[in-house]
């Protein structure tokens, strides 16, 4: 779940924000994304990375940054305009609450995922609440993509 979860993120984050950048008039998305320091080191190293190469850097992006595109600051810079549609699940996503929802249920999964992906087993919480966490997001993006 969390490899489908992470996948339908960057894809739709990626295609999502491409839209928002189109409409602001830049030539790839990663300008939308804001200046933080934590952000232009992501990106810098991505990019290093991918050779070089904007295209397909996303594919070199953590979980980790993603999930961060939902922190409170980005409410209205990126959630008004477009993350939203990300969640086409949500009852009210254009509501502070909702994105304040997905970025509870994000900073949840990453956790989780860096705890798998580290084997801290012994930390382990409970399975049914970590598993209804990411069934929660994976609901509210209305599924996941077959490919």
């Amino acid at each position: 779940m969390l490899g489908l979860i992470e996948r339908e993120l960057r894809t739709r984050s990626m295609i999502t924000l491409s839209s928002l950048a189109a409409e602001k008039g830049y030539a790839e998305w990663v300008f939308v994304v804001p200046a933080t320091r934590r952000n232009i080191q992501s990106i810098r190293v991505a990019f290093k990375k991918n050779r070089f190469q904007i295209d397909g850097i996303e594919e070199h992006l953590t979980f980790s940054f993603w999930r961060h595109l939902f922190d409170g600051k980005n409410y209205t810079i990126l959630w008004i305009p477009a993350l939203h549609q990300i969640f086409p699940g949500l009852d009210n996503p254009l509501q502070k609450r909702s994105y304040a929802q997905v970025g509870n249920y994000m900073t949840k999964a990453n956790r989780i995922r860096n705890r798998v992906a580290h084997y801290e087993m012994k930390n382990s919480s409970d399975y049914e609440k970590e598993k209804n966490i990411l069934l929660w997001l994976i609901q509210k993006m209305d599924g996941v993509s077959s490919s």
